[in-house]
């Protein structure tokens, strides 16, 4: 348990056991974005994540990203909205590296869809 040290941050892509799964929830070990805020990152034992899949997808629940340096993703991908999920501390893996904040609007007005806040 994190215990007050702030090990992973929102914003940051980290590598996620993803497995084991039910239905048609998103499978293996894949990049995915930490979304829940540091305070709670800091003190919680979950944190809640969006997976990145491959390639580029035109939906309202999908937000495309262009690989690059700081994001560390090694080609184009789309984060998942539609696949928000709290998971434990323990199932993250790798840092990846850190989205750019270009994207955050975006994934903000896909959150309050999925969600239903719009």
């Amino acid at each position: 348990m994190p215990k007050g040290e702030l090990l992973y941050r929102r914003g940051e892509i980290y590598w996620v056991a993803m497995d084991p799964t039910v239905g048609g929830e998103v499978q293996k070990t894949r990049s995915c974005l930490i979304v829940q805020n540091d305070i709670m990152n800091q003190y919680g034992e979950v944190t809640i994540v969006m997976p990145f899949r491959p390639g580029s997808k035109r939906a309202p629940y999908a937000v495309n990203v262009t690989a690059s340096p700081m994001n560390g993703l090694d080609r184009d991908r789309f984060v998942d909205v539609g696949q928000i999920r709290a998971i434990s501390y323990q199932r993250l893996r790798e840092r990846v590296g850190l989205l750019e904040n270009q994207y955050w609007q975006q994934i903000q007005q896909a959150m309050n869809i999925v969600l239903g806040f719009d």
